[in-house]
């Protein structure tokens, strides 16, 4: 998964995994959102925003998709995303309760009515993801 995901489209840096865990046919996966690319800095906030967005939801897809295709016994994950800020507890942005099982919705072209389909939980406020809850799952290994 470290090697799949070492790469953004909108980021450079590497995803930073906090926790992976299957048992029997059930995982669970915590993951930091990626910061923002250092070549973003000249753009206007609201797309550096943007950007953030797009990359955290393509990660949440694709982590769903790594653990379904490489866990063939896996019916169903429950994904965690927070976001690492300096010198605070870090913020629950995103959550997903997801079943492999799922029909046509590959076929929705918004990013983010698939993540939501997919059963993705996040909050969205002009295009930016908004910290959703407190961190209670996160254990304090960095």
């Amino acid at each position: 998964m470290r090697s799949q995901m070492r790469f953004g489209e909108f980021s450079r840096l590497p995803i930073r995994l906090h926790r992976f865990q299957v048992v029997a046919d059930w995982a669970e996966c915590e993951w930091f959102m990626r910061p923002a690319d250092a070549w973003d800095a000249h753009l206007p906030e609201w797309l550096q925003q943007e950007h953030r967005t797009e990359q955290a939801l393509q990660d949440a897809l694709k982590i769903r998709e790594l653990i379904f295709r490489g866990f063939p016994e896996v019916q169903s994950a429950s994904l965690r995303m927070y976001r690492k800020t300096e010198g605070t507890a870090p913020e629950l942005m995103m959550i997903g309760d997801v079943e492999r099982e799922t029909g046509g919705i590959r076929r929705v072209a918004s990013l983010l009515m698939q993540a939501q389909l997919y059963g993705f939980r996040f909050s969205l406020t002009g295009g930016a993801l908004e910290q959703i809850g407190s961190p209670a799952k996160l254990d304090a290994r960095p």
